[in-house]
């Protein structure tokens, strides 16, 4: 009787897997017919002007780049992202954190699209640069390595790793009123990057 029941029951279970699937792609039908539309209306957006748009410009005489480690493999690195910092500084930088390629090409036409993504690139690799630099010199000199930090997170930026090291430091001042303040200049606390960044932040505080 079971050998005769057990073809039913696996007859059964898999239409209500057949079942289940077909009403959750019917559910994903709209999502998807509403983001084709939404990428067909923006794909026919006109290129729009984007030479006012919030450049980031690099205060580069402001950089404590005379610094001189005793490490001298440390110093060699940071000599480097010097130059890259430098180096890509010279280009125009955007951050366009959370702003997906469909919203940039609704704002200002696919014509630019490529054109903004080299600047939020560009934006990205001065800040990694920058943090790079500032992770370099902060056991010699976390001071002037803080003021490149804060700079980071001012201009908006969503690298885990600086909002790490600034707030060891506030950490190993007994800064707290500012490492809690950190928390408020996360660029988007529900993304995966904005949730590192609390994760990382929390470690902290309880370690």
């Amino acid at each position: 009787m079971r050998i005769l029941l057990l073809p039913l029951i696996i007859t059964i279970w898999a239409w209500i897997i057949k079942h289940n699937a077909n009403k959750e792609r019917s559910k994903d039908k709209p999502s998807i017919r509403s983001y084709l539309d939404r990428e067909s209306a923006a794909n026919s957006v006109r290129r729009q002007d984007i030479s006012n748009l919030p450049y980031i410009h690099a205060p580069i005489d402001s950089f404590p780049f005379d610094i001189t480690l005793n490490d001298k493999k440390k110093q060699f690195q940071i000599e480097n992202y010097k130059k890259e910092i430098i180096h890509v500084a010279q280009n125009p930088m955007l951050n366009l954190i959370g702003v997906s390629n469909t919203e940039l090409k609704e704002q200002y036409g696919p014509a630019n699209l490529e054109i903004l993504s080299y600047y939020d690139q560009n934006y990205t690799r001065y800040m990694r640069s920058l943090y790079l630099y500032a992770q370099g010199i902060y056991e010699e000199y976390p001071a002037e390595a803080v003021s490149i930090l804060t700079y980071c997170i001012e201009t908006g930026t969503d690298i885990s790793g600086i909002y790490e090291l600034l707030g060891t430091y506030y950490i190993q001042h007994g800064r707290t009123t500012e490492l809690e303040q950190l928390y408020t200049r996360i660029p988007d606390t529900t993304s995966m990057s904005g949730k590192m960044i609390i994760s990382k932040l929390d470690r902290l505080k309880n370690n």
